[in-house]
C-alpha cells in the first residue's frame, strides 16, 4: 500500500500539491488531456539543461506511465497511484510553483521535491511498471526476431 507523498512535504508544499491532485484528477478523465499533459511535461523536461536533470529519468519514468495508461496499454495500476503520479507532473509544468522555474538555481527545487515525495510513495507501483515494460519490450524484441 502506498502512502501520501504529502507526509514528506512542508504545509505550503502540500497546499500546492493538494492544488495538482485536483487538476491531475480532471485531466484523467480524458485520454486527450491526459496525453497532452505527458507531452507538455516531456517539452518542459526537454527545455531543462539543470534544474530537473536529477530527477529527469524519474520524471520521464512518470511520463510514460501516464502515457501508457491514457493508451490503455497499461491498467494494472489502482488508482491513487496513478492519480499522484499525474498530479507531479501537473506541478511540474504548471507555471503557478511556489517557486517560479525561471529563478536561476532554485526554480525547481519545489518541483524535485514533489516528484521525490511521489516517487517514494508510489515506488512499488513503479516497479511494477517497470518490470511490465522490460517485459513488452523483450516480447517486441522476439517477435522482430521470429
Amino acid at each position: 500500500m502506498e502512502t501520501a507523498p504529502d507526509v514528506t512535504l512542508s504545509k505550503k508544499q502540500r497546499k500546492a500539491f493538494s492544488v495538482a491532485r485536483r487538476s491531475a484528477a480532471r485531466v484523467l478523465k480524458s485520454r486527450y488531456r491526459s496525453l497532452f499533459l505527458a507531452r507538455v511535461a516531456y517539452k518542459k523536461l526537454f527545455k531543462d539543461k539543470g534544474g530537473m536533470q536529477a530527477v529527469a529519468g524519474d520524471v520521464r519514468l512518470l511520463i510514460r506511465l501516464v502515457q501508457a495508461w491514457a493508451r490503455k496499454e497499461y491498467r494494472a495500476i489502482p488508482w491513487r497511484p496513478l492519480l499522484y503520479a499525474t498530479a507531479a507532473l501537473a506541478y511540474f509544468v504548471s507555471p503557478l510553483d511556489l517557486i517560479p522555474d525561471l529563478i536561476p538555481g532554485l526554480g525547481f527545487i519545489d518541483d524535485v521535491a514533489i516528484v521525490g515525495a511521489v516517487l517514494q510513495s508510489i515506488q512499488r507501483e513503479l516497479q511494477a511498471f517497470k518490470a511490465w515494460e522490460q517485459a513488452v519490450s523483450h516480447a517486441e524484441l522476439s517477435e522482430v526476431e521470429a
